[in-house]
């Protein structure tokens, strides 16, 4: 493991920077005339975040490229980009990823840095996301200021933590100190499913949803890998979503998953917390391969007790997939989804042995599914065993599915239209697709193989 990351350390990076929001403090409304070059800033009080300067005067020590790439005027950007000593590249219009090619195309270094996965893109909304996603480089999202109503900007997505997350940023920080760690060690500070199929061990996940009760007891919803759909960088892991459901998986395959889910439940900042069973959501009678989930589940390494709780209807018919909207899911889960607490046998005082329901009033758990998509599963769930006593609940999906993103560079050479980046379900295999009429496209159904 070390010998990996040691490695890693000495590979340079080409690391790409949001400016407004990112590196310096101008997210409020005030500042848009400057931004938009109708106004001069002096420089020297332009407020900086903490630790941009170090972060930028350290990595540039240790061999990296650093531009900035902001939307805003090269009036206002290059002043500040000569200040820190960075390139730059303005009125990019992002996510549009136009001009970023022709900057990468002048310079071979970096469009060969990027080819080989060596890029970070760090920026604090869903466009700088977006744009990184387009040219296939690794990204970050930052959020080093504090939101208020006067800076929220529906447009750009300013403050949008959930938005900017549903887009899939390979890696999520609030300061610069934990941006220097990631590019130094990137394989630790995966999300813990995407870092055990690299190679590395990771106790992180994707923060989906923290509520609080009245009653102090809290409900929490984290992701341990994301499920692209489109372009994305290379630690993304779509592909081994659909081979966890493909008849024919390896045990390494699920053994990885297993080793993903356990470093994050044994780590002490969750085993502090106290709980009491672990359970999952059972497969259904005509899921294939026949217990699926079951089969994750109990290679999971933990202290914590197993049970199962959560029993799909015996009467199950259709898929969640096939419902796209959220009150769809909703009256699907209510229908067959239900809380079936288990027995267990108990000794009384004069040796008999008898069985009874295993309370859970009080108890903290743990939930285990494959998917979080709307997130209709994960609030039913956690509403259902609410009903039934639990106290805290933790609900850990496997895969986020994370927003689609194409970059329409690829152009098909039989009828010259955008060709869409897809993923085979049967063995995770990605190809570009000429999409034919037939699978809700207008193309000729040319496909070009990607080499994985």
């Amino acid at each position: 493991m070390n010998e990996i990351n040691n490695e890693l350390k000495q590979i340079l990076m080409l690391i790409f920077l949001d400016l407004d929001g990112t590196l310096i403090n101008t997210v409020h409304p005030d500042w848009k005339p400057y931004k938009d070059g109708q106004k001069d800033y002096p420089v020297s009080q332009i407020p900086i975040f903490t630790g941009v300067k170090e972060f930028i005067a350290s990595r540039k020590a240790k061999g990296d490229f650093l531009a900035i790439v902001s939307d805003s005027h090269p009036r206002y950007v290059n002043p500040i980009s000569e200040m820190l000593g960075v390139e730059a590249l303005s009125l990019t219009d992002k996510p549009n990823n136009k001009k970023i090619l022709e900057f990468l195309d002048s310079r071979p270094q970096y469009k060969q840095m990027v080819a080989e996965g060596n890029c970070l893109m760090v920026g604090d909304t869903k466009l700088d996301i977006e744009l990184g996603r387009r040219i296939g480089a690794l990204t970050c999202w930052i959020l080093p200021y504090l939101i208020t109503k006067d800076i929220k900007d529906e447009r750009d997505g300013i403050g949008d933590e959930m938005a900017s997350k549903k887009m899939g940023p390979t890696f999520t920080v609030k300061t610069f100190a934990e941006i220097e760690e990631i590019i130094d060690f990137p394989l630790n500070n995966l999300y813990s499913i995407e870092s055990s199929f690299a190679g590395g061990q990771s106790l992180k996940a994707i923060r989906f949803s923290d509520n609080k009760y009245k009653d102090g007891s809290y409900a929490c919803i984290r992701c341990l890998a994301r499920q692209e759909q489109g372009e994305c960088d290379k630690y993304a892991r779509a592909d081994k979503y659909y081979l966890m459901s493909n008849p024919n998986r390896t045990d390494e395959l699920l053994q990885k998953l297993a080793n993903g889910i356990s470093s994050f439940i044994n780590q002490p900042a969750v085993q502090e917390q106290g709980w009491d069973y672990f359970t999952y959501l059972t497969d259904k009678a005509s899921t294939v391969p026949t217990n699926k989930m079951k089969a994750i589940f109990d290679l999971v390494q933990t202290s914590i007790p197993k049970i199962e709780l959560l029993k799909w209807n015996d009467n199950t018919q259709g898929s969640l997939r096939n419902r796209n909207l959220y009150n769809e899911r909703k009256a699907f889960l209510e229908q067959f989804l239900t809380v079936s607490v288990p027995k267990e046998k108990v000794i009384d005082l004069f040796g008999g042995e008898t069985e009874q329901l295993i309370s859970i009033q009080e108890k903290n758990i743990i939930v285990l599914d494959d998917q979080l998509t709307t997130g209709a599963t994960a609030w039913h769930v956690i509403h259902k065993l609410k009903e039934k006593g639990a106290k805290n609940i933790l609900f850990i999906a496997m895969f986020q599915m994370v927003l689609a993103v194409n970059n329409n560079d690829v152009i098909c050479p039989r009828c010259g239209k955008p060709m869409i980046m897809k993923i085979r379900r049967s063995d995770g295999h990605r190809f570009y697709s000429c999409t034919p009429p037939e699978y809700r496209g207008d193309g000729c159904g040319f496909i070009i193989d990607i080499q994985n």
